[in-house]
């Protein structure tokens, strides 16, 4: 339990102590409340607005920094250590390979959802002191989407550092995984719907390879399950399913993405020797 301990502690360190860490929690805190601050509220006073405008106002925006955040942070880990040495030595901590990956995991998780829940904790202590708590349970599930979101890239990019061989390399497929996942598979399925290359149920299917795209959907689900809001995809699977049970199938879709790279970057770290 001391090794463990010891291993989370500091990749949790390691990730606290970076500067860019700290610039995305200030970044999603001044999103937060930025976007909350609209127009006015009464005549020449300017007000904060509630939580389901900013909630629908975050999405997009999270959507693209998170997984960013995220892989950045989890490609940086094995790879950079291997080239530095400190592999070497977190290695012979009395723990199996697969262990000691899981806990650097652990330590990075927390990291992340520490700046996650710092910036979005202001602005929501902020906004329901200004306009109540109605919304609240909602923008609470909206952060939890976001905290969901940034483990499953975590373990994306703990499994491309594992398997390059230096930082750089592991950073560049990082950020090629991010361009696909948010850029080129939304403009994917936008091509694919306006030349009909793939109905509905297509799309459907389509929409279930992408993390971003399951935790877009649940976000507006929980925001606003009205099949305007939804799109023809999402209003096509809260007809066949119900609210109840779209909403476990992409809990369940966003579980596999998690659990999937986690376990492949267990294995093949588990088979790798550290140099």
């Amino acid at each position: 339990m001391t090794a463990a301990r010891a291993l989370i502690a500091h990749e949790l360190g390691e990730a606290l102590r970076s500067r860019w860490l700290l610039a995305y929690a200030v970044l999603f805190a001044g999103l937060a409340l930025g976007l909350s601050l609209v127009g006015l509220r009464s005549v020449g006073a300017v007000g904060l607005e509630g939580y389901g405008r900013t909630t629908a106002s975050l999405i997009n925006l999270c959507l693209l920094l998170v997984p960013l955040v995220a892989l950045l942070l989890g490609s940086g880990s094995v790879a950079a250590d291997r080239e530095s040495g400190v592999l070497e030595m977190l290695a012979a901590q009395p723990v199996s390979p697969g262990e000691l990956l899981l806990y650097r995991f652990a330590g990075a998780l927390a990291a992340i959802a520490a700046a996650t829940s710092l910036g979005f904790g202001i602005a929501g202590v902020l906004i329901g002191l200004a306009t109540g708590a109605a919304g609240g349970l909602r923008y609470l599930a909206f952060v939890g989407i976001a905290l969901a979101l940034a483990a499953v890239y975590l373990a994306l990019g703990l499994a491309v550092s594992v398997a390059a061989r230096s930082r750089t390399r592991a950073m560049a497929a990082a950020l090629a995984l991010w361009f696909v996942s948010v850029v080129a598979f939304d403009l994917l399925l936008i091509g694919a719907g306006a030349f009909a290359l793939a109905g509905v149920r297509g799309l459907a299917a389509a929409l279930l390879l992408n993390p971003v795209e399951i935790a877009r959907l649940l976000a507006l689900l929980v925001l606003d399950p009205t099949l305007d809001v939804l799109g023809p995809v999402g209003g096509f699977l809260v007809t066949r399913l119900g609210a109840t049970g779209l909403s476990a199938l992409l809990l369940g879709a966003l579980a596999v993405w998690f659990v999937g790279p986690l376990v492949v970057a267990t294995t093949v770290f588990a088979g790798t020797d550290i140099p």
